[in-house]
């Protein structure tokens, strides 16, 4: 009697623990096919980013080199995959586009700067929300400080000898028409300092009464930070590659034009596939 009874417990044990190994293997493969969804997704990702790159080219005169849509695809890709997805997406994609078009000598630039971009957006856009403040904290700060020093710099350097940048910068073949633009550029990164940060709060406000999950404030951090990143990581690639960093700040406007439009595309780009059964995803 005793036997039976230990055989049965035994029996029962068994049982149990195949019961706990086939629960764990159907997880297993609910992870595998997971996973497996996301590198498909991650390599249609690369495709897009490099089309829209490639395919949608304004040329920038100051730094021969252009701004496009790239940017709403590495939006998407690091929101919707994550930050590891969204910086290989990102490096991967616009590097080809580079080498592509005939813009070689941005390909290695670029393959770090979107790279850490994807990063960026895909990291703080499923931060928590005490990390989503502090950074929205340091990051306004820093472009402040930024925004200063730039205006800074191109006062000093005109007043002291703007005759050495005729000529250098498209559009100035005078120091009457350099100095015409250097006030506008000033102006323009005063406004940009200032309009920036109230857009991002006014736009949060707007877009999280529409979908909380989607259009969160750490989302809208995440786009808003990598951009920032992109601009300045660029003035600097600029600066180094041509060794002129004050010719370099005439193009800052137009990545912060192309980071912001890249920013609205993504959103709409985002909102649609909410609807979609790719929006599991997102959440």
């Amino acid at each position: 009697m005793v036997t039976l009874l230990l055989y049965y417990k035994l029996d029962q044990q068994v049982k149990y623990y195949l019961y706990i190994l086939k629960l764990l293997k159907g997880v297993k493969d609910k992870m595998n096919e997971y996973n497996s969804k996301k590198l498909t997704l991650s390599g249609l990702m690369i495709a897009l980013v490099f089309v829209a790159t490639f395919s949608i080219r304004i040329p920038v005169p100051f730094t021969q080199g252009y701004i496009h849509g790239g940017d709403s695809m590495i939006f998407v890709s690091a929101i919707l995959l994550g930050w590891k997805y969204g910086a290989v997406a990102g490096s991967l994609g616009s590097a080809m586009a580079d080498l592509a078009g005939g813009y070689a000598v941005w390909a290695l630039p670029t393959l770090i700067i979107k790279g850490i971009m994807g990063g960026i957006a895909g990291y703080l856009a499923r931060g928590k929300k005490k990390n989503t403040v502090t950074a929205a904290t340091i990051v306004a700060g820093l472009w402040f400080v930024f925004s200063y020093a730039l205006r800074t710099v191109i006062n000093k350097t005109i007043a002291s000898n703007p005759s050495v940048l005729v000529g250098k910068v498209d559009g100035a073949n005078s120091v009457e028409q350099l100095i015409d633009m250097s006030q506008k550029l000033q102006s323009q990164l005063l406004w940009i300092s200032i309009l920036i940060p109230i857009f991002i709060i006014i736009l949060s406000i707007f877009l999280h009464k529409i979908d909380k999950q989607l259009f969160s404030a750490s989302k809208l951090l995440g786009m808003t930070v990598s951009g920032l990143w992109m601009v300045f990581a660029y003035y600097m690639a600029s600066g180094i590659l041509f060794g002129n960093f004050i010719v370099s700040i005439f193009s800052i406007p137009w990545n912060i034009i192309q980071f912001v439009s890249g920013a609205i595309i993504g959103y709409v780009i985002l909102f649609a596939l909410s609807k979609t059964p790719i929006g599991k995803y997102l959440n």
